[in-house]
């Protein structure tokens, strides 16, 4: 009886040595490591159109995870189609008669008004020898003044048509003049803007994912009609997740920019995450009501942001971590 006295002893001995040796290494290993509670937090953004419409599309939905170019939300887009054609239409239009300006007049074009001033020609020969007939004729006597009148009109008249024959070869010899070639240059440049536009806001019916991620929030039904700027979608930054935690003001020294760290998550027990302290702020705010008991609420902190590689997506926005951070 005695003997199983000493045995069950010399157990209680070991065992409470057994305790404090773990504690004491528990506590050695506490001194080298500041463990700091937070949730994880992401880049939100909240994406919508640059235009007003009705949403016809939206293939998406909240906790997808997207992809950087993914379709999220589609508009309307019949009318600024139709914009858009008239427009290049139009453009067309302009450049096909800046084309035919810079071309000049076409060699048909030339002989042609060579062959009008060669028949006005011949035809001035005929009437001039009948003016001059005339004038023989009136000075003669043979002919009343009307009728010389009439000759030396037609003759006139002949010259000038002449004259006008000859201008109209030379304008065609030259070609169009350079203030026209420069309008229809403007005309182009200015339809080609205007498209560019109509193109632009057809584009503006369309939204991507600007980067990977999830969706958060879904803010609009399929059939609503939005405002220019109305939120669609928030979408959330997995790829770049940080965790805000926060120091006492005794230990702020202890931590650095560039430090590295160890997160753990009760979600994922076996899992441990590295990160880098990445912000320190630099000025000292009362503990969070969310943080702590009402005594350490009442403390002066500094905030803290650990950035954390996140490849797999494990960590979501929300969840609670333990940071590790070496303060050796």
């Amino acid at each position: 009886m005695k003997k199983k006295k000493i045995i069950i002893a010399a157990i209680l001995i070991v065992v409470i040595a057994g305790i404090l040796i773990i504690n004491h290494f528990r506590n050695k290993k506490d001194d080298n490591v500041m463990v700091l509670s937070g949730n994880v937090e992401v880049t939100e953004a909240n994406i919508g159109f640059k235009i007003p419409g009705r949403v016809v599309e939206r293939p998406v939905d909240e906790g997808y995870k997207v992809k950087t170019g993914d379709l999220l939300a589609r508009l309307d887009s019949a009318e600024l189609a139709s914009v858009v054609k008239q427009n290049e239409a139009a453009l067309q239009e302009a450049e096909t008669r800046l084309a035919e300006l810079k071309a000049g007049s076409r060699r048909q074009e030339i002989e042609q008004a060579k062959a009008y001033v060669s028949a006005q020609e011949a035809e001035l020969i005929r009437i001039r020898k009948d003016y001059e007939r005339a004038e023989i004729l009136y000075q003669n006597g043979a002919i009343s003044a009307a009728q010389y009148d009439g000759a030396k009109s037609a003759y006139d008249n002949r010259k000038a048509l002449l004259k006008n024959a000859l201008e109209t070869l030379s304008l065609a010899k030259e070609g169009p003049r350079q203030e026209d070639i420069k309008m229809a240059g403007h005309r182009v440049e200015q339809l080609k803007a205007a498209l560019a536009t109509a193109r632009e806001r057809l584009n503006d019916t369309v939204i991507y994912a600007p980067f990977a991620g999830v969706i958060l929030r879904k803010n609009v039904e399929l059939g609503e009609t939005v405002a220019q700027g109305t939120p669609i979608f928030t979408l959330g930054d997995l790829d770049n997740p940080w965790i805000k935690v926060y120091v006492k003001e005794d230990k702020l020294g202890l931590v650095k920019i560039g430090q590295k760290t160890t997160i753990t998550t009760d979600s994922y027990k076996s899992k441990t995450y590295e990160g880098t302290v990445s912000y320190i702020s630099s000025e000292a705010e009362f503990t969070p009501k969310t943080v702590q008991t009402q005594e350490e609420r009442v403390k002066l902190v500094f905030g803290v942001k650990v950035s954390v590689k996140n490849n797999n997506w494990d960590l979501k926005p929300g969840m609670p971590t333990d940071v590790r951070i070496s303060i050796r």
